[in-house]
């Protein structure tokens, strides 16, 4: 509601270890801080006095304002400077303050000053995604044997690297090109005048340890970073608008700090999304003296979307710590290889899931041939085709006589297939031919209502499965294994890939809780730099004997997996059983990061080894098969909620009140999920009371905190968060 008489609104918030390139915005919920666009925000001005402390002044005439404070640097592109979001604040509810309520002669703020990153006892920061059409996310990896000298007998330790971007259109600096001791170079022809202007178009470089125990990303030193063969893992990042002409310059460094070569890696060696180069480096002589082995992978932003992603709400670092949810596995479970009461993967197993208390399902999505996202597990099918035997065709036969008689299965890729071949074929599970008992087939004979159908689409299931139930959708990309097989090859090019399926969800999803997963690392990557709004979940394979490993070295063993999470900036790790029953000790390092852990495998089967997982080694999740079937239970969110209600109704809560707001206080650095005493209980009002109040998100949960302790309620515990209006 406007009020007659504005105010001046101060904003004033103190900011660590800021670069010089890089300036701080606010963001917030009127049109002049950008009604929570990015590009729109705005910039705060830096104190002469504090060079820490960055201000700014605004008139406002409405009675709340919500707000949010980010980090961010211009970029230049063909269209003039664009503004990159760095780092922001990632908290469920953004900051607020009550204008009118809060304002003393006209001034609401005045005397009041933040810490960038903590607010209501938390510390919560998360880096930025891409939201510009020509917004790239270049990333090079070197690990394993990525360094190789020609003529060293004895191989070199503890060389250093270091990369360089650079647009290949103006002219290098000084340290950015290789130089002879002989000869002269002819003078270099006049700059792109069609280029933007002498302003970069990428960022500075930064790298990630993935082998040390701190991997998240940090400035390159002067000389680089050690490397060391099949030992050191490094991954190094940079953003730019201008892709097409972004080049590297790559230097190697002794361990004395001496150059000993370098190399360029040209825009034409980047073409693809993904892949690896191999790079001859030479010495200031201009000899050849190694190879330098890179892997790299380029994240375009998301451009399926009908306008910008906000900033006014976002779960990617949010995690209320409760009891262990509980997850379904494929919906009611596993029916291909394992017994379960209804076809996996279908809508009706995941609604059968929700009716049997299954705080999340969790299924597979994949891509059919016409790009249509799919839920289904495997990468492959078996079609049924009867033989040609030259004679008449045969009377009408049951399946089961023509799978006795003249039947053959060709297997088929799920992505070779559209939508509607996947609907009619007759096709069966990998696992049909050894006819197993008790597995469901993948299609039936008889007709089948549509839910009960394999091949729902994920749109499908957004809209036609119980909204309570939060979705672990798991995004499924086919990877090179150990023994040399691929799991489906020439496949859909990532970006298009991930872009089609993060688009189903971001229009469809609604107030539903989501949270993405995948095996594959640079899938997770990707998901979570396309997007500002949902979680990502590293699923692990780990050390094991009952799957055939990848040849990805970050999915080699369960710590590097938390290692590769960290840098990764992802809200946690999904563990295989199989990896934590030999060694839990991945569980407490993730705990040490403040990251969400989750338990995944056919150990699960067993109800000892669940309690196992959620009360001795305390995972925030398992997904297991046949979830409710032989011990009833209630999904939490619906408890919760009733609970709330519940707890308001004795109170005799009617008018919402909102405390002030409260003061920043320090946390421990990289624990997102740490919790902060109580606030005091403040009279609260609900009146959605419709189904979508699945989402009421643990809003004002710390309104509720108290009163919940009151009355023990187990394992709700959360970490307070603003009250809202």
């Amino acid at each position: 509601m406007s009020v007659t008489r504005p105010v001046r609104v101060h904003f004033a918030v103190d900011v660590e270890n800021l670069q010089a390139h890089q300036s701080v915005y606010v963001v917030g919920s009127s049109d002049v801080l950008g009604a929570w666009e990015a590009n729109r925000a705005m910039p705060l001005v830096q104190d002469p006095d504090r060079s820490m402390r960055w201000k700014a002044t605004i008139v406002s005439d409405v009675d709340q304002l919500k707000f949010r404070y980010f980090i961010g640097y211009n970029l230049m592109s063909d269209q003039g400077e664009k503004l990159i979001v760095d780092k922001w604040e990632a908290f469920l509810h953004p900051r607020s303050t009550l204008c009118i309520a809060e304002s003393r002669n006209g001034e609401c703020r005045a005397d009041r000053v933040d810490l960038f990153g903590y607010y209501a006892g938390r510390k919560c920061v998360s880096d930025g995604w891409l939201q510009h059409p020509d917004e790239n996310q270049i990333l090079l990896r070197l690990h394993g044997n990525a360094l190789k000298f020609y003529k060293t007998a004895k191989e070199r330790k503890n060389c250093r690297v270091k990369m360089t971007p650079l647009d290949v259109r103006f002219k290098a600096p000084p340290s950015g090109h290789i130089s002879f001791s002989y000869g002269e170079d002819e003078e270099d022809e006049e700059e792109d005048p069609n280029a933007p202007s002498n302003k970069c178009t990428h960022s500075t470089t930064h790298v990630a340890v993935l082998s040390d125990p701190r991997p998240k990303f940090y400035d390159q030193e002067e000389t680089g970073v050690v490397f060391n063969n099949n030992k050191d893992y490094l991954v190094f990042r940079t953003h730019c608008l201008a892709a097409e002409f972004l080049a590297f310059y790559i230097e190697i460094f002794s361990d004395e700090r001496k150059r000993i070569g370098a190399c360029y890696a040209l825009p034409s060696a980047l073409q693809d999304a993904s892949g690896i180069i191999h790079l001859p480096f030479i010495n200031s002589s201009g000899r050849p003296i190694g190879q330098v082995s890179i892997e790299y992978l380029c994240v375009r932003a998301l451009t399926r979307l009908d306008g910008p992603q906000l900033m006014d709400e976002t779960y990617c670092r949010h995690w209320k710590k409760r009891n262990a949810l509980e997850v379904g596995h494929r919906g009611a479970g596993n029916s291909y290889t394992k017994f379960a009461m209804a076809r996996e993967n279908t809508i009706h197993s995941l609604n059968t899931a929700a009716k049997n208390g299954a705080d999340y399902v969790e299924f597979d999505v994949q891509l059919t041939k016409d790009r249509i996202a799919v839920i289904y597990h495997d990468f492959h099918v078996l079609v049924s085709v009867a033989r040609r035997d030259g004679h008449a065709l045969p009377p009408p036969m049951t399946r089961e006589q023509l799978d006795s008689s003249n039947l053959d299965f060709h297997e088929l890729p799920v992505k070779d297939l559209k939508l509607s071949q996947l609907k009619l074929l007759m096709l069966d599970h990998l696992s049909f031919p050894q006819k197993k008992e008790n597995v469901k087939k993948l299609v039936e004979t008889s007709e089948e209502e549509e839910d009960f159908k394999p091949f729902p689409t994920l749109v499908e299931a957004l809209t036609k499965v119980d909204p309570d139930v939060g979705f672990n959708v798991e995004v499924k990309y086919p990877m090179m294994q150990n023994n040399g097989e691929h799991e489906c090859d020439h496949y859909f090019e990532r970006n298009l890939f991930v872009d089609i399926i993060l688009a189903d969800v971001l229009k469809h999803a609604a107030n539903r809780r989501i949270m993405f997963s995948s095996f594959d690392p640079d899938i997770c990557s990707m998901v979570a730099t396309k997007q500002n709004k949902y979680p990502v979940l590293f699923l692990c394979v780990g050390e094991t004997q009952r799957y055939t490993p990848f040849q990805d070295q970050r999915t080699s063993t369960s710590m590097t997996a938390v290692n590769f999470a960290v840098g990764a900036d992802l809200l946690g790790v999904n563990f295989n059983s199989e990896d934590l029953l030999k060694d839990p000790m991945p569980v407490k390092k993730a705990n040490e990061f403040g990251m969400v852990t989750f338990v995944w495998g056919e150990d699960l089967d067993k109800k000892e080894n669940i309690q196992y997982f959620k009360k001795e080694l305390g995972v925030d999740g398992v997904i297991y098969d046949r979830i409710g079937e032989e011990e009833r239970r209630r999904n939490v969110f619906i408890v919760e909620r009733e609970q709330k209600r519940a707890l308001l109704s004795c109170s005799g809560a009617s008018t919402p009140q909102r405390a002030p707001s409260p003061s920043p206080v320090s946390s421990s650095e990289g624990n997102n999920n740490s919790s902060s005493p109580p606030l005091s209980a403040k009279k609260l009002s609900m009146t959605r009371n419709s189904q979508s109040d699945s989402a009421l998100l643990e809003e004002s949960e710390e309104d509720m905190e108290s009163m919940t302790e009151k009355l023990n309620i187990t394992g709700f515990q959360s970490a307070p968060m603003v009250s809202t209006k």
